[in-house]
């Protein structure tokens, strides 16, 4: 494993939850609520939605069918239904993969509700890639700041792009996206949080571990507004008895960052 790798573990693994805080936390601060992440009907217009689409039509053009696309880390599946929209749609096929399986029900209701065919894969990347096989487009958003170990997460986003027309689309942030409430950790809990890995970080360990050069994309999205109380409670580790405390501490916190970055490459 090369510099850049044994850096993004490190600063990876320094923003994990102290387990003495974990062990009193009144429920998982890890866990996501599905119904939040239904995708929406008219998806919208990114710089990683286009260049997704742009592979897509490349790869059905090229193969004369439908463009099949691996969503890794789906939640609801927005960023591959964003890829079907508008029509008429190069993709053929849409595949699920992630640890939730409230999740994949999110995934699959979408599909369904847009005549899509799909298939789901319920478990950890890089563990059931082999499951999955491999698609002509492969995204991933927002997913790489949950990961430790990067080199074989991303080789195994790399394997599964088949086809010389086909690639890997990755979105993020240019920092952790729970990086915003390390103020709120200090002032709760007394815990000065590290540093956080960066995007610039997850292209170093793509040219380092794959020699890939990838096309980088940094742009703006729609402001979101910080979450109510009751979930930045939960990411804190704190009771429900605390949601006054959390809500007056959250209108001294600076605006969350609405910058974005786009990742794209080709096998």
């Amino acid at each position: 494993m090369g510099a850049a790798a044994d850096r993004w573990r490190e600063l990876q693994s320094g923003r994990g939850i102290p387990e003495h805080i974990r062990r009193a936390a009144p429920a998982d601060p890890w866990t996501h609520r599905a119904a939040d992440f239904a995708p929406p009907a008219e998806p919208a217009d990114t710089p990683s939605r286009a260049a997704a689409r742009a592979l897509a039509e490349r790869a059905a053009a090229w193969s004369c069918a439908g463009a099949s696309v691996l969503d890794v880390g789906c939640g609801g599946g927005d960023a591959a239904f964003a890829v079907a929209r508008p029509d008429p749609s190069p993709v053929a096929r849409v595949v699920g993969v992630d640890r939730q399986a409230d999740m994949l029900a999110v995934f699959a209701a979408a599909a369904h509700e847009r005549g899509i065919p799909y298939g789901t894969v319920q478990g950890a990347w890089p563990d059931v890639a082999a499951d999955a096989d491999r698609h002509d487009v492969v995204v991933c958003h927002h997913v790489l700041h949950n990961v430790v170990d990067l080199p074989p997460f991303l080789a195994a986003l790399h394997a599964a792009a088949r086809g010389p027309a086909g690639g890997v689309v990755v979105e993020m942030l240019p920092e952790h996206p729970m990086a915003w409430l390390d103020p709120l950790w200090r002032h709760f809990h007394d815990l000065d949080r590290p540093p956080s890995a960066t995007a610039d970080d997850a292209v170093a360990v793509l040219r380092e571990e794959l020699g890939v050069e990838p096309e980088v994309r940094n742009w703006t999205r729609d402001r979101r507004l910080p979450h109510d109380a009751g979930w930045v409670a939960r990411r804190l580790c704190l009771p429900a008895s605390r949601l006054a405390e959390v809500e007056s501490a959250l209108a001294t916190v600076p605006p969350r960052r609405t910058d974005a970055v786009t990742i794209v490459w080709s096998p």
